[in-house]
């Protein structure tokens, strides 16, 4: 008998280094992780797509019309991805059911929102109809590439490109900004995937919900200006390539207020952070150093950049104390997950946990996105 449908995933994702740094045009390290968004698709007859979320308070099923000329929101990322496909050449169906579900913490800095993304623009070329099909089910780098156009280019979000390609591509990846650009003016990037994977991580939810593109907006807005007055002191400073010693005898503590060079200063040290990461990523894991680099990003995004809670830091802390290496809030901030890095420590950093009423993951690295049921013919 032929299966009447099919099911496309994709992981959330942790970033472990460069949090807050890819808006600004550098680089990230992000891990997908095995809390999955899935989407179950079954073809029926109409002109639209009819969504359940059976996961979600409001279980109402929504429309979709991915033939519309214009989205029926600022976040309608399904009728993005479609719009990318079809301006690729992709013949679409035009309805059907879907069934979305998911076990990514919602609105938790887990990157929820570019799982579905990348878990619908998998399905739609699985189910779509296109000359060099093959191209694109085999080349995943050139589809993030159009995740990320269907998600933030389409609708100008203030994030940068760490979870459209963590979130299509899956695994442990440090993912840059070429040097150079298309010839179109966009921006490209460039992925390495890396081989030494931690492992003994907990992902750990505050309970407390996020306003993304409000903290992006603000603590990216905040960024860029500090950036462009550490510019006007020293015309040659360069955020991807001057040192924290250039920026020190360059840029006086005289020159700036303490908040505005305390922003960039922060910035060349979650970057070179960023990059130490990388070195230990592609050999391996050293776990107390690893450890007290987290704790190092944890004390920019909270203390410098203002993105962390006080429940967030009181679990970090707790976590330390429980056993852990060290640990960091997880996404944009203002509320949702954090991650604490336990090698040896797990059960006793979980009971921890249990006590003061988090809810917690032991999490796993995980692939990109993927067909799990596709159609039997």
């Amino acid at each position: 008998m032929a299966q009447s449908e099919i099911t496309a995933s994709a992981p959330g994702r942790i970033c472990l280094f460069g949090e807050h740094q890819d808006y600004l045009g550098l680089p990230v390290i992000a891990m997908a992780v095995d809390r999955r968004f899935r989407i179950t698709y079954r073809p029926g007859a109409g002109s639209r797509f009819l969504i359940h979320t059976p996961d979600l308070p409001d279980r109402a099923a929504a429309e979709l019309d991915i033939h519309a000329e214009e989205p029926r929101s600022n976040d309608d990322y399904c009728w993005g991805i479609a719009r990318v496909l079809l301006e690729e050449g992709f013949r679409l169906p035009k309805g059907g059911e879907l069934v979305f579900r998911s076990d990514i913490p919602f609105r938790a800095g887990c990157s929820s929102s570019s799982a579905m993304s990348a878990a619908w623009m998998r399905l739609l070329i699985e189910i779509g109809e296109h000359p060099d099909r093959a191209s694109y089910v085999n080349h995943p780098e050139r589809v993030a590439r159009l995740v990320y156009r269907g998600e933030k280019e389409l609708f100008q979000g203030s994030g940068g490109m760490m979870d459209q390609y963590s979130c299509y591509l899956g695994g442990l990846v440090y993912v840059f900004r070429r040097a150079n650009e298309s010839l179109e003016g966009a921006v490209e990037y460039g992925v390495e995937h890396l081989p030494c994977v931690p492992e003994d991580l907990i992902l750990i939810d505050s309970g407390q919900p996020k306003d993304t593109q409000g903290v992006l907006s603000s603590v990216s807005g905040r960024a860029r200006a500090a950036v462009e007055s550490a510019s006007r002191v020293w015309p040659d400073f360069r955020l991807d390539a001057s040192t924290i010693s250039e920026f020190d005898r360059h840029v006086s503590e005289e020159a700036l207020p303490s908040v505005t060079r305390a922003i960039v200063r922060d910035h060349l040290i979650n970057r070179d952070l960023c990059q130490r990461g990388l070195a230990m990523l592609r050999s391996t894991v050293v776990p107390e150093e690893m450890g007290t680099m987290l704790n190092e990003e944890h004390r920019i995004l909270s203390q410098t950049l203002g993105v962390s809670t006080p429940r967030i830091d009181e679990l970090q802390k707790l976590c330390n104390q429980s056993g852990a290496l060290g640990g960091k809030i997880n996404g944009s901030g203002g509320g949702g997950t954090l991650f604490t890095f336990a090698p040896g420590s797990v059960a006793a950093v979980q009971a921890a946990l249990d006590e003061a009423g988090a809810r917690h993951h032991k999490i796993t690295l995980a692939p990109g996105a993927r067909i799990e049921k596709p159609f039997v013919s």
